[in-house]
């Protein structure tokens, strides 16, 4: 019997036996009808949406919400020390209120300067009124004695008149005794030497009676002379008063000033509510700072119903070209994060006409202003000038957890303003369409 030989080795048939790599597989490839119907639906898909599909442009501006009615800032009109402060942050004030008492007295080597002026004031002030008295004292001596050669004169006056009735009466008597003379020597009676002398009688009592009409002529120029001094004096005195009481309005404003250089308070120019108080007492200030911020009455932060707070957004020149009245606006507040509470709409009310320069901003805003626009506006210049766009919220208030939080003067936010829409063909066609319209 004969034994057959493998043509391999055992182990070579084991080894080979044992599939190591898996088993093999053989792929079957997918459908190419569903192939094409996949592709023909993205294809319907994609026109759908390019022929009915929409974009729409956004201006992304920055801004911040201020009080519709307008933010007081009460600043110190000199520098000192700050003294006093009568109010607290959210307290309702009145016109003319008090608000602050400012320090701003000075010392030398003899002491607090405002005080020695106030002394020198004082004293000014007693010497004109001195002056004054003075003044009035000599106008009433010499009114006096005007008044009294009046009386004379006119007294003189009186007699003078009774002696011209009697020289007038003694120059008839004289021509009435001449006439007879006359008439005698005519008829023989008398001599001629005795009718001389009654013509020389008349003469020396129509001498007389000319002496006396001058005398009377003389006494009323006097007359006329010392009423005018009279009434030159009292113009004199009104005059005199008149300087007098100017100088002492001019000290008065002095020694007002001088107390103002002493300690100043001011007081609130309208009614309104405490916003924001910036310095505490005894703290330098310098002139022109800001000491507090008032919300005019009606327009607390709160109130949705006075629509109390508006935004004001500040857009660069190629941002607010196609910016309008009446365009919506979707708006992130810095303190509400529009990832957890969305996005707010308004509306624009009013673009400003031109620019407002960097300088030209609202002093306690500007810093926050600029600052933003560089982080929100690519490539934005902090010297560029921007235009002002007036925005009316929706709502005064964010709903957040549950509860409605009132928005404050002073936060910042981002806005994108709606402006063209179009539709997506257009958009993608807009060269050629451009094209076309110039052709």
């Amino acid at each position: 019997m004969s034994v057959s030989n493998p043509l391999f080795r055992p182990e070579v048939t084991s080894a080979l036996s044992s599939q190591w790599m898996g088993a093999i597989r053989l792929a079957q490839p997918i459908s190419a009808s569903l192939i094409a119907i996949i592709a023909v639906l993205i294809a319907v898909a994609l026109v759908v949406y390019i022929t009915f599909g929409s974009i729409t442009k956004k201006a992304r501006v920055t801004g911040i919400t201020v009080p519709a009615g307008g933010q007081l800032s009460v600043a110190a009109p000199n520098a000192g020390i700050l003294l006093t402060t009568h109010i607290k942050e959210g307290e309702q004030v009145k016109a003319g209120q008090v608000l602050f008492t400012i320090s701003t007295e000075r010392q030398n080597s003899q002491g607090e300067i405002t005080a020695l002026v106030a002394q020198q004031l004082a004293t000014r002030a007693d010497s004109m009124a001195a002056e004054q008295r003075l003044r009035q004292n000599q106008y009433q001596e010499k009114k006096q004695a005007l008044q009294q050669r009046l009386a004379n004169l006119t007294q003189e006056q009186t007699q003078l008149e009774q002696e011209l009735l009697l020289a007038q009466r003694r120059q008839q008597l004289a021509q009435q005794s001449l006439s007879k003379y006359e008439t005698l020597q005519t008829n023989g009676y008398v001599s001629a030497a005795q009718t001389q002398q009654k013509q020389e009688d008349l003469l020396d009592i129509s001498t007389r009676l000319s002496t006396l009409q001058r005398s009377k002529t003389q006494l009323q120029a006097s007359q006329i002379a010392l009423q005018s001094e009279l009434d030159t004096l009292s113009n004199s005195l009104a005059t005199d008063l008149t300087q007098i009481e100017r100088a002492k309005a001019s000290l008065k404003q002095e020694a007002a000033e001088n107390a103002n250089r002493q300690a100043v308070q001011i007081t609130a120019a309208q009614a309104g509510t405490v916003a924001a108080l910036t310095n505490q007492p005894g703290q330098a200030v310098n002139a022109g700072q800001v000491l507090a911020s008032l919300l005019p009455a009606g327009t607390e932060a709160g109130n949705a119903e006075s629509g109390a707070l508006e935004a004001h957004l500040y857009a660069p020149s190629r941002t607010a070209g196609f910016i309008t009245p009446g365009q919506e606006v979707l708006i992130r507040y810095a303190a509400f994060p529009y990832q957890k509470f969305g996005l707010h709409k308004a509306t624009v009310i009013d673009v400003s006409r031109t620019p407002f320069a960097p300088t030209e901003l609202p002093q306690n805003l500007a810093t926050t202003i600029l600052s933003n626009a560089q982080q929100a506006i690519n490539g934005f210049n902090s010297n560029e000038a921007l235009y002002r766009i007036k925005v009316r919220l929706n709502s005064q208030s964010i709903n957040a957890y549950g509860q409605a939080q009132a928005l404050k003067p002073g936060m910042t936010l981002e806005a994108d303003v709606m402006q063209d829409r179009r539709r997506i063909w257009e958009w993608v066609l807009e060269p050629v369409l451009a094209m076309a319209q110039r052709a």
